[in-house]
């Protein structure tokens, strides 16, 4: 376990998911299971959770109460930068909006103009509740405990890739439910993109689990605010189409700062797996 954490990790946030989704799956297919009934809801929860019942299981067998405590410190590690929350409620928003406009202009203006309130009521909630939901149930495992795991054995960029693709993999499941293969592979695609973004902030704020899950929130939100904007419109994207829109343009984010630092992605030298060093209100 000490040896192979990474592996054992997503062997187990794997092995706690996808029989319960696919298992919940069929069996609302074969008709045996409800799929508004409370078990297929605890079903729902436990494989959403698996992430974290997975960091938490491999922590306590490698490292006992200390690694769990850490893990726990980490959820509520707020000292971080401002710039961090800046980029968390307003940025991520604004490329977000900015990148479908540039796509949209005319559809994106009409929206705006007609769905403004939409930007200080349902996308601040919205973060903060898939923060909390979404967030609190995979990030403790990917960022908290897969990224270090990683940081710590390649260099930063390959870490950032193998954590990202492991986790848009995690994702798999969900084709089942979904009509169209292309929605699927944009959105694993997009996934890996903004796993990058999130091993960024990670590696940035001193392994702030809870910036992480702010942000994984501004990720989801901002998707389900510019759908939410088009409803009822022609002329919007499509999830296939934002979920494009999104790779292509945190992409090209990432690329900058990847050359901007040097390939470091946060991280103060290639084999740390957080710059502990460093005070993390001085990291952005």
């Amino acid at each position: 376990m000490a040896r192979h954490g990474l592996l054992a990790y997503t062997v187990l946030a794997y092995g706690i998911a996808w029989p319960l989704l696919v298992g919940g799956f069929f069996g609302t297919q074969a008709g045996v299971l409800d799929p508004d009934g409370a078990l297929a809801a605890v079903m729902n929860q436990v494989a959403a959770a698996g992430p974290l019942i997975a960091a938490v299981v491999v922590l306590a067998l490698s490292q006992g109460a200390r690694g769990v405590k850490e893990l726990a410190r980490s959820l509520v590690r707020w000292r971080v930068h401002p710039l961090w929350y800046a980029f968390v409620f307003l940025a991520v928003p604004i490329l977000g909006i900015a990148a479908t406009w540039v796509f949209l202009p005319g559809a994106t203006a009409a929206a705006l103009g007609q769905n403004w309130a939409l930007l200080y009521t349902l996308l601040p909630l919205g973060i903060l509740s898939i923060a909390f939901f979404t967030g609190l149930a995979e990030e403790p495992g990917w960022r908290g405990y897969a990224q270090p795991a990683a940081n710590r054995r390649y260099p930063p960029l390959l870490a950032a890739l193998i954590v990202s693709v492991i986790w848009a993999l995690w994702h798999l499941p969900n084709a089942l439910f979904v009509q169209n293969p292309s929605e699927t592979v944009a959105h694993l695609l997009a996934t890996v993109v903004n796993g990058f973004v999130l091993a960024w902030a990670y590696n940035s704020t001193n392994g702030s689990v809870l910036i992480v899950m702010l942000l994984h929130g501004a990720q989801n939100a901002t998707g389900g605010l510019i759908i939410r904007m088009f409803s009822g419109s022609a002329d919007g994207p499509t999830i296939t189409m934002y979920y494009l829109i999104s790779a292509l343009t945190f992409g090209a984010l990432m690329a900058v700062v990847a050359v901007l630092t040097r390939g470091r992605l946060g991280l103060s030298s290639p084999g740390s797996a957080v710059p502990a060093e460093a005070d993390s209100r001085d990291q952005v």
